[in-house]
């Protein structure tokens, strides 16, 4: 299905395509004085875009081919029982079965022939049928272009919704049930938004460096020559202990925090270094060890950061141990089956001991993803793999997301949890390389591995999602 191309804060949210539904019907609206005849007529495309046990996602284009309108609501019924829970570029309202979704203050404004992309996130139980009728303004569909006589200027607009509606204060979701069933409303929010986007866009992310100008020289490299920012900032506790004041300030500006860790090995220095020393785990698990001790002391550290974070109202996209199956970090060194046993501590000392409810838990494998070092889908939020191609290098690195899928499944979304070369946004939709994020690595991997033009690119197309165009998630 081929959407009208809309304004470019619009775009990113539209392009959807494949997997849809959709539905084709023509409104009347009123529109000119009295005693004019105005002519009225809309268009409504209704497309399921993505899919999953109890939640869905949709993209609704409406066009209107009548008279100009100031001013616009749609309106059909659910048959089925289905909610909204969180919405965009229009504010929606529901009663029982019946929606209502009213224009926002900047796209209230729809010429004869011009069209709006509106969406939602929304929960399913036994069924998800395409509603059956629509209306605009409060006339029914009829399938074609009327005139009708018209006692007063086009409907007054609704008054000043946002423009980026916020999801559901409850935390209600989606069914994407986090792993950590004590996971806090604003976590699930970002859960239920990361499957909503999987396979229909893409996140933007920047890890960010401390000593190259200081912690924002990434982030401003790419406002600077995009005029855009990432949608995620992610961070690094083994390279800055003090980074708790740039996650808060990220994710109150609107932005989603990614933050990772190169935990040194419990025998050697807590540095990028000692993250490739080595260290038994069994000695590293067993209480009472000087193994334990250290890696208890560098947990209970990580800890207060990410619970000064919880405070704050953020969540996180909690990335440890990455690049599960190298040989270069010494999580990895002894197997997989030490691996998940490392992995399933941190999990159930975190969550149980520390009592910490905002992590989104992003397992990344290496290039070479194995399925041994997976610590099961009852430990992990969502999945991803890592790689480093040439500079200008920007292939969609779809074999690479084939075997993490085949691994984690179908349903788990995948990230390119690092990146030099970010891949082109074109050729991840032609080869079906669905990452649901990429977090581009700091220095020279964003300012050489990508030329400015590509940069551009990227930050600007329609299938990457920037900050200014993420839902309000607290």
């Amino acid at each position: 299905m081929r959407f009208a191309r809309l304004p470019a804060r619009l775009r990113r949210r539209n392009i959807f395509a494949a997997v849809a539904v959709a539905l084709t019907a023509t409104t009347v609206a009123a529109a000119a004085a009295a005693p004019a005849v105005a002519s009225a007529g809309c268009r409504v495309q209704y497309a399921v875009t993505n899919q999953w046990p109890g939640g869905f996602g949709t993209n609704i284009t409406v066009t209107n081919l009548g008279d100009p309108l100031s001013g616009w609501q749609l309106r059909w019924s659910f048959t089925a029982g289905q909610t909204i829970v969180q919405g965009w570029n229009a504010a929606f309202s529901q009663s029982g079965s019946a929606v209502t979704a009213a224009n926002a203050p900047y796209n209230a404004e729809l010429a004869s022939g011009a069209s709006v992309g509106i969406g939602f996130n929304g929960n399913w139980n036994g069924s998800n049928p395409t509603p059956g009728s629509f209306t605009l303004n409060g006339v029914a569909c009829t399938g074609s272009v009327t005139g009708s006589p018209s006692p007063s200027a086009s409907p007054s607009r609704s008054p000043s919704p946002s423009p980026t509606p916020s999801p559901s204060p409850s935390g209600n979701s989606c069914s994407a049930a986090p792993v950590n069933p004590n996971a806090n409303a604003a976590t699930r929010r970002v859960l239920c938004y990361l499957y909503s986007q999987y396979g229909n866009h893409i996140l933007s992310g920047q890890q960010e460096s401390t000593w190259i100008g200081g912690p924002d020289y990434e982030i401003n490299y790419i406002r600077t020559n995009t005029g855009k920012y990432p949608a995620i900032r992610a961070l690094d506790f083994g390279d800055s202990k003090d980074l708790a004041p740039r996650a808060v300030a990220y994710w109150n500006a609107g932005g989603l925090v990614m933050i990772g860790y190169h935990m040194g090995a419990p025998t050697q220095p807590d540095t990028y270094a000692g993250s490739q020393g080595t260290a038994s785990i069994n000695n590293t698990l067993t209480a009472g060890t000087s193994e334990n001790t250290v890696f208890r002391q560098r947990l209970d550290q990580a800890a207060a950061m990410l619970q000064q974070l919880q405070s704050n109202g953020v969540s996180v996209i909690w990335r440890p141990f990455h690049e599960a199956g190298g040989t270069w970090f010494w999580w990895s060194k002894e197997g997989g089956a030490q691996y998940n046993r490392l992995w399933r501590y941190m999990y159930d000392y975190f969550t149980t001991t520390k009592g910490l409810n905002n992590l989104i838990w992003l397992h990344g494998y290496n290039g070479q993803p194995q399925s041994a070092f997976y610590p099961g889908k009852q430990y992990v939020d969502v999945g991803g793999a890592d790689t480093y191609a040439g500079d200008g290098n920007y292939d969609p690195q779809k074999a690479m997301y084939d075997n993490v899928r085949t691994i984690v499944g179908t349903t788990v979304p995948i990230a390119l949890h690092e990146n030099g070369p970010i891949p082109d946004p074109d050729r991840l939709q032609s080869t079906g390389a669905r990452w649901v994020l990429f977090g581009t690595w700091h220095g020279n991997h964003l300012t050489v591995s990508n030329s400015v033009s590509h940069l551009n690119k990227v930050y600007n197309h329609s299938y990457v999602v920037t900050r200014d165009e993420l839902p309000n998630f607290r």
